[in-house]
């Protein structure tokens, strides 16, 4: 086992530290932090990180994507600007969806928009009675002659507030269960569906994080649904795999810049004339942040090399998104501990992190949900048989 990257890895990393600081910081530096930006002004900034390949990394050359392995996608993530990393992350899934499930037809429709930042993408999966078990699917898909009509509500959906593109999964058969399940293609311009952003914890005021979406009688062309049919929860639990590493590598990156934060301020901050990282306690904290960081990342790295060699690790990804993301909360505790009453002012980054990081343990599954699948993987036993 190799730990050490790649000549070619290590430059993506620093052509990626790089754009964040000469293209992305400048950009958004002209934007107040408690205004919302415009979708065309979130697409200019999308647009910047294309030339590195972030925009549906992983989608093949051949259908415009850069064409990286998921491991190699996984270290550029790593350098992103954390409030790019969840437009960029479901903007690509959705793209990703379409390259792998889609036909020819609706790569040539969908492909070159997403992946230019014309259109930014969600998928639509969790609905205001429905979570972690995507069985149970109350969106309905009805044909009707040469089209489909889409009825439901899809709720807490990352890029839901400002997407164009929505990938629905929706029951086209309630007689078959979860038999009957699909995602379909919504693009708003073509099929208007109502939208509006979720205020949560840890949110920026320039980039909702969160939407609910609502789909009245919302007409799509018969040619839009894709995939396999029936097979939608099958491809969900796909997704998950991928996005439970990525919501796991998204938590490192919190952890990682406030252990930074927290090892700048004990070697400046003097208190008793000296500097308080000299005191064993604080020492303590910052070893205890260092070891969950780096246990966090290694979990990480290890479900993305699994997801390049295909197969089944359900397992992995929710170890990783279970750990990566409860450490994250922890260290960013930590953080707050070592500044002391400034680690609880807006005025430092810590008390922030704390607030996206304890986001991280909830989409994609809870903590609790990691534990029952890899519980399952391991003894074989459903908690909900």
């Amino acid at each position: 086992m190799d730990f050490e990257l790649t000549q070619e890895q290590k430059m993506l990393k620093d052509s990626a530290r790089k754009l964040m600081e000469r293209e992305i910081a400048p950009y958004m530096a002209q934007f107040p932090e408690d205004q919302a930006m415009t979708p065309d002004q979130i697409k200019t900034a999308l647009k910047k990180f294309i030339p590195l390949g972030y925009i549906g990394g992983t989608v093949p050359e051949e259908y415009g994507g850069a064409g990286l392995d998921f491991m190699t996608y996984i270290l550029l993530m790593e350098e992103i600007d954390p409030l790019f990393f969840i437009p960029i992350m479901i903007t690509g899934g959705a793209a990703g969806q379409i390259a792998t499930l889609g036909s020819e037809e609706q790569r040539r429709t969908y492909l070159p928009a997403l992946l230019n930042a014309d259109k930014i993408g969600c998928t639509g999966i969790t609905e205001p009675n429905v979570g972690s078990n995507p069985s149970f699917i109350e969106t309905r898909a009805v044909p009707d002659g040469d089209d489909w009509i889409i009825n439901g509500a899809k709720m807490w959906i990352s890029n839901g507030a400002f997407c164009d593109i929505c990938m629905v999964l929706a029951n086209a058969d309630p007689g078959k269960g979860r038999k009957g399940l699909n995602y379909f293609i919504v693009d708003k311009e073509q099929s208007p569906f109502e939208q509006r952003p979720i205020p949560i914890i840890g949110d920026e005021a320039r980039m909702p994080e969160v939407g609910h979406l609502t789909f009245e009688d919302c007409r799509i062309p018969r040619s839009n649904v894709i995939g396999v049919p029936g097979e939608g929860l099958r491809e969900t639990m796909v997704i998950f795999q991928q996005a439970r590493c990525l919501v796991a590598l998204n938590s490192v990156i919190y952890a990682q810049k406030a252990l930074d934060a927290a090892v700048k301020y004990a070697k400046e901050r003097t208190q008793f004339g000296r500097p308080i990282g000299q005191f064993q306690l604080i020492q303590a904290m910052i070893a205890d942040m260092a070891a969950l960081t780096d246990a966090s990342r290694m979990l990480t790295y290890r479900a993305a090399a699994l997801v390049d060699r295909g197969g089944r690790m359900h397992r992995e990804a929710s170890i990783a998104k279970f750990y990566a993301t409860e450490a994250a909360v922890k260290v960013t505790s930590m953080a707050i501990q070592v500044h002391g009453a400034y680690g609880l002012s807006t005025e430092y980054p810590v008390e922030k992190l704390f607030r996206r990081a304890r986001v991280m343990t909830i989409p994609d599954g809870t903590t609790q949900i990691q534990k029952m699948v890899v519980a399952r993987e391991l003894l074989g036993m459903s908690a909900f048989a």
